[in-house]
């Protein structure tokens, strides 16, 4: 194919920094540059001229080699040129790389070729991954932090249950504040194992906490706080004398509106409780 190109774009096709595959109008590979050669002769001494990417996976070309996930872009597409960016996470013999990839087709002498550039990004998404968990993780609870609501995207079916600890300043004031601390991690782990795994369980603030599950049953609150109460009882100890308040609506359009109804009612429920 290199040959089919103007003679200045062959140092570019043959150099590129990159890892840049070139298939024909029938999706067969006609050009690989060096940098590809190079990384694909680790893994298999085959030839990957003349084959699809489908029988490069169907005959185990590259041993030991599955895509887990592939994560879109969001890229402007030109009107002369179709084109998608992916981040693509795969297996190679049990390690995991990340690569960024984008392709695109265009004409070439009145042929259409489809063109693959990648960059193995392993360790940029390893560490970009690493600093969204620190930011987005409170340190001391292991929860999402406030500032993860901000990336949350709600639905009309996204319930939102927030819950106020009744004794945290009790606590910190009889049993000192490595108590304090202690409570709330041990509370936190105790909202991570009641509630599922896709639901998120937010440390909102010193001793307030948001959990968002998607579900269109709000009767599921009632008997998940019940539960809550009894694991204190039977599991906290010396803190087993801890209460809790808390309230619970579905998303409204209005994220902060939707906090003021349900802050309303887990101020009900705490000044229900001082009556009694």
């Amino acid at each position: 194919m290199v040959e089919t190109v103007d003679g200045y774009l062959t140092p570019f096709l043959v150099n590129f920094p990159g890892l840049l595959c070139v298939r024909d109008k029938n999706k067969r590979i006609v050009f690989i540059n060096e940098s590809l050669e190079q990384w694909v002769h680790q893994y298999t001494n085959d030839c990957l001229l003349g084959m699809t990417y489908e029988e490069l996976m169907t005959r185990n070309v590259i041993p030991n080699c599955s895509i887990k996930n592939v994560y879109h872009h969001n890229l402007m597409v030109d009107q002369n040129v179709r084109s998608s960016s992916n981040v693509i996470e795969c297996c190679l013999d049990e390690t995991i790389k990340y690569f960024d990839v984008v392709e695109f087709e265009t004409r070439v002498n009145n042929d259409t070729y489809h063109y693959m550039i990648a960059k193995d990004i392993t360790d940029l998404y390893c560490e970009k991954e690493l600093y969204l968990k620190t930011s987005l993780v409170d340190e001391l609870s292991g929860l999402y932090n406030k500032r993860f609501l901000k990336s949350y995207h709600f639905t009309n079916n996204s319930l939102i249950i927030m819950i106020d600890l009744d004794n945290f300043k009790l606590v910190n004031d009889h049993y000192g504040h490595v108590k304090g601390d202690e409570l709330i991690q041990r509370f936190s782990a105790l909202l991570r194992s009641v509630f599922r795994s896709d639901d998120c369980v937010v440390r909102y603030g010193g001793d307030e906490f948001i959990i968002i599950t998607e579900s269109n049953f709000i009767s599921i609150v009632n008997r998940r706080m019940s539960h809550i109460k009894q694991c204190i009882a039977k599991e906290f100890d010396e803190l087993s004398f801890v209460t809790f308040s808390y309230g619970a609506d579905f998303y409204k359009d209005d994220f902060i509106q939707t906090m003021n109804n349900i802050d309303k009612k887990m101020y009900e429920n705490k000044n229900s409780k001082i009556k009694v």
